[in-house]
């Protein structure tokens, strides 16, 4: 439901930031500036497509594996027995059906984890990064 709703708005969103990022990367490789990791936009838009992309991911999971109203329906599209499931979760995202087969894919939990943990880290980062910046702005001015 949530792909549903919100899929749509979401993929524009990551294509925008995605496209904010290799722009700015253009513009600093252009201006023959390097990588600088003291700079908020970079971290902000990092932090931005890392939250996206994690919605996406869940809402994607949750509304392909998750029983909803229709449990067995789920269990009978996914493994071809029709049966509801016996354990479902939210954290981490779990569906298991009859005979104890875990039906949500592998790569689904990792990659909420992996995203989720990069959005907090760049959303730490971008006040660290901005008091760094602006403290050499005022270092740069006072000298």
């Amino acid at each position: 439901m949530l792909l549903v709703l919100f899929g749509l708005p979401a993929v524009v969103v990551l294509i925008a930031l995605t496209l904010l990022l290799v722009g700015h990367a253009r513009r600093r490789l252009r201006d023959g500036g390097g990588v600088r990791l003291a700079s908020p936009k970079p971290w902000a838009l990092v932090c931005g497509l890392a939250a996206v992309g994690a919605f996406l991911v869940f809402a994607y999971a949750e509304g392909a594996y998750s029983p909803g109203l229709y449990g067995d329906k789920t269990c009978m599209w996914r493994m071809g027995v029709r049966a509801h499931p016996s354990s479902y979760s939210y954290f981490p995202l779990s569906t298991v059906c009859s005979g104890g087969v875990e039906i949500v894919p592998g790569w689904v939990n990792p990659a909420l984890a992996g995203l989720g943990v990069l959005a907090v880290v760049a959303f730490v980062a971008l006040p660290v990064a901005g008091v760094v910046r602006w403290r050499r702005a005022v270092g740069v001015r006072a000298a």
